[in-house]
């Protein structure tokens, strides 16, 4: 009555959609947690290998943002689950892979990482690599295979030839959450779950990059005024809370992308507003904020040597993290 390859079919596919549905990343993160623990232990050791001539934000920028390309060419994405032929996700995975490209590019320039392709057999070896990364990250697809290597050495041309000083905090944490922002607007193909059926751990996955990101940028680039009366001031936080627990609510149900957006964007309000409020504000904390993004989103992707750099950057902080100054800013 059925076929033995009708029957194995089915069976794989039973899988697949069990595995997209189960909070995958949550399990392989409780799994992953000796590794974090040794990692943290030694993570003073580990930093003083990874620093060269440059900051301990430059070095964990460059390696965390150099394994997130590695991981965009070589996890294999699926790009027979597109939706439809008119889907945005490639074009913006090949904006993700130009932005990361050229600012690895840029950072090894800066750490004369380059010099070692100064030999033509070298150069040669590398072009063969990244040719064979491009053909498999995309393979059934030949669009995808031709925008990605286009992406990647379009971003090598312009990364080398820029010269201008940017910051590792601001263009690490706009990739990642680039990232989670196109893993929410179509999980399946990043095998992260079925869009309409996350669970409120991946949710709380999505959200908790998403604050922290929005929290970082926000904490960087907002100073303490102290100018906005009391009487104003509190009225708006409560306004923004409000909106911001409407949208919660709204996001939970919908998994919409604009709605995550649109809640990003209150929360970001809501601090800016707390911080603005303020005589000042620790300058601590935007980077503890960098330390947590980057050990969420390693446990998003499934990629814990991300989040084991965030381990090593937040240990070098001399101060514990305090959950009451991250809640008081909303």
């Amino acid at each position: 009555m059925f076929s033995e390859l009708s029957i194995v079919s089915t069976a794989i596919s039973s899988f697949n959609n069990a595995a997209l549905f189960s909070p995958y990343f949550f399990v392989i993160g409780l799994l992953s947690v000796p590794l974090f623990y040794f990692v943290y232990l030694y993570a003073n050791d580990i930093s003083r290998h990874l620093k060269r001539t440059r900051s301990t934000e430059s070095m964990i920028g460059f390696w965390s943002v150099l394994i997130l390309a590695i991981w965009l060419l070589v996890f294999g994405g699926n790009y027979a689950a597109i939706r439809d032929g008119i889907s945005l996700l490639p074009i913006m995975i090949a904006i993700c892979l130009f932005v990361s490209i050229a600012y690895i590019t840029q950072q090894a320039k800066s750490l004369n990482y380059l010099t070692v392709f100064d030999n033509k057999k070298s150069r040669i070896f590398t072009c063969i690599i990244l040719l064979l990364a491009g053909v498999f990250s995309a393979k059934p697809d030949l669009y995808g295979i031709l925008l990605q290597l286009s992406a990647i050495f379009c971003g090598m041309i312009v990364g080398s030839r820029f010269n201008k000083k940017i910051s590792d905090i601001s263009v690490s944490t706009f990739i990642f959450g680039f990232i989670t922002t196109l893993i929410l607007m179509q999980p399946e193909f990043f095998r992260f779950g079925q869009l309409g059926n996350l669970t409120l751990v991946h949710l709380a996955g999505i959200l908790s990059v998403g604050f922290l990101a929005t929290t970082t940028l926000v904490l960087k680039y907002t100073n303490a005024r102290s100018k906005i009366y009391e009487s104003a001031y509190i009225k708006l936080k409560w306004l923004f809370r409000i909106l911001g627990a409407l949208a919660l609510v709204l996001f939970v149900l919908t998994e919409s992308v604009p709605v995550f957006l649109g809640l990003l964007a209150v929360v970001a309000i809501n601090e800016m507003l707390t911080i603005y409020h303020s005589k000042q504000k620790k300058l601590e904390m935007f980077k503890q904020s960098w330390a947590c993004m980057l050990f969420c989103f390693g446990l998003v992707i499934i990629c814990p040597v991300i989040s084991c750099l965030g381990l090593i950057y937040l240990s070098e902080n001399s101060e514990k993290i305090k959950i009451k100054d991250f809640i008081s800013l909303l």
